[in-house]
């Protein structure tokens, strides 16, 4: 609050810059303000005012310039918690020890993969549980159980090449990557490929994934051979183009059946150039579309 002296001027209790003209209502004018001729230059510089006397100030600036000088304040910010982590432990411990998934490379993969960054955020809070849920142009991801039996029937070891058909969300993809393996997947709805790619890429940071938008049934023949190769829609029949691009020893699970949306589950093993087919149960998989599918 502003008082009058005896002279009726206001007085103020704003403390005064040396080489700034004052208003009456002790605020700086707006202009240029020499100095007096009586400082000199090294004096001009160890002024408090050094930094502002060479241009125009407002009052807002000249707060500005005291803020700046104050001293920095620490923030003490925590990491950001993994709300999801004890989810992902017991979808491990209960869905997938409980069942018989014994490959230790295969159960952490799956503890350490966030899912419910594969599904739309309404489906966050029934990521993990033992199903498969939908996702973008009508494609699922499968369910937890199904992805760590394929991953496990793989027999796969850290290094080989691994062919991924059906890319879809991702998730699998993201697992065989966590496994050590280096993976190449093909999708072939090209609106999927580009939300996924950005979302494994990108977002999840799976840079040395190599996804192609392309007819999976034909496999990638540039990048043959490999040493195995995971199906993740069910067809017909086993295409002759995947058989043809498996290394020899090499291992193919891909779910066959002659009516869509009833499958087995089939391992393939190449060996000296033959492939044997095994049967591991029904199973249940979204349509293997393409030129040697349906």
């Amino acid at each position: 609050m502003h008082t009058k002296n005896k002279t009726g001027q206001p007085k103020t209790s704003a403390k005064k810059i040396e080489g700034l003209c004052y208003e009456p209502w002790g605020l700086p004018t707006e202009r240029v303000v020499r100095l007096q001729a009586q400082f000199a230059q090294k004096e001009a510089e160890q002024s408090p005012a050094r930094e502002i006397i060479r241009h125009i100030i407002t009052p807002a600036e000249l707060l500005h310039t005291y803020k700046k000088r104050a001293a920095p304040r620490t923030v003490h910010t925590k990491p950001q918690t993994d709300i999801y982590k004890y989810s992902r432990s017991r979808m491990v411990r209960e869905q997938l020890e409980a069942r018989g998934i014994t490959d230790q490379n295969v159960l952490h993969a799956m503890s350490v993969v966030p899912r419910h960054l594969f599904v739309s955020e309404a489906l966050h809070s029934t990521a993990y549980d033992d199903r498969p849920l939908p996702i973008a142009c009508g494609q699922t991801i499968s369910q937890p159980y199904t992805v760590a039996l394929m991953c496990q029937l793989l027999m796969a070891e850290k290094g080989m090449n691994v062919l991924e058909i059906g890319t879809g969300s991702g998730y699998q993809a993201a697992v065989l990557r966590e496994m050590g393996l280096k993976v190449f997947s093909v999708e072939r709805i090209a609106q999927l490929y580009t939300k996924t790619k950005t979302l494994l890429t990108k977002t999840l940071g799976y840079a040395d994934i190599l996804l192609f938008l392309s007819d999976g049934t034909l496999g990638l023949e540039q990048f043959a051979p490999f040493d195995r190769i995971i199906v993740a829609a069910g067809g017909p029949s086993v295409p002759e183009a995947l058989k043809s691009q498996m290394a020899d020893k090499g291992i193919m699970l891909i779910p066959v059946g002659r009516e869509k949306m009833t499958q087995n589950l089939i391992r393939v093993f190449k060996n000296n150039g033959s492939c044997k087919e095994e049967n591991h149960g029904a199973t249940t998989f979204v349509d293997l579309v393409g030129s040697q599918g349906w």
